[in-house]
């Protein structure tokens, strides 16, 4: 994977072989084979910003489109794989996953997001893939730190990812092909309107 945003000067979490870094990119510009990015319940959330935006805009706000008919709500856990076939954008696959009802959003629904998406990326035998967790493209105030919902994804990959690796040692799947995990931020984009 080549990306030119900037990685964080961290020394990168690696757990079970697979390296988990931040990259300051929007996910609409990641080299990837696979980019996820999480939406609210279309219902109770039509707000995009920063990454959120320019991933729709990229796809000529079919995203929104896909919400507001239903193919894909954001209900919690919910996913769709895209791919892009155009090449709207440069990762190889596009994951949505639904983050549910704004109101109910919490600390276990980040560690079951986190879960979700590491294993629906094992389970696509991916080497690598990006997650955006674009919270404040949503336009939503956490009452929790931007470490906790870091963390908080992370206990939920590792988990999803020690399983694979029982699993591999029973005899029971392939080996692991993941080997990196890049939890992106970027910079807001100034103003955006909701798109009813």
């Amino acid at each position: 994977m080549t990306n030119e945003g900037k990685k964080n000067n961290n020394t990168p979490i690696v757990n079970n072989g697979v390296s988990f870094n931040t990259l300051i990119i929007s996910p609409s510009e990641t080299v990837t084979s696979l980019q996820i990015v999480c939406f609210f319940d279309f219902e109770k959330n039509q707000h995009y910003a920063g990454g959120t935006y320019a991933v729709n805009e990229h796809f000529g706000g079919e995203i929104h489109e896909l919400r507001k008919s239903g193919i894909f709500k954001g209900n919690p856990l919910e996913t769709l794989l895209i791919t892009p076939l155009a090449k709207q954008i440069p990762a190889r696959r596009l994951l949505l996953i639904g983050l549910g009802d704004p109101v109910d959003f919490n600390i276990d629904l980040i560690v079951a997001v986190g879960y979700t998406v590491a294993k629906e990326a094992i389970q696509l035998e991916v080497p690598d893939f990006c997650f955006a967790p674009s919270l404040k493209d949503a336009g939503l105030t956490l009452s929790f730190g931007k470490t906790a919902v870091s963390d908080a994804l992370i206990k939920g990959m590792s988990t999803a990812i020690a399983q694979s690796v029982t699993l591999f040692e029973r005899q029971m799947m392939k080996p692991l092909v993941l080997k990196e995990i890049n939890l992106l931020r970027g910079k807001a984009l100034e103003t955006t309107e909701d798109q009813a």
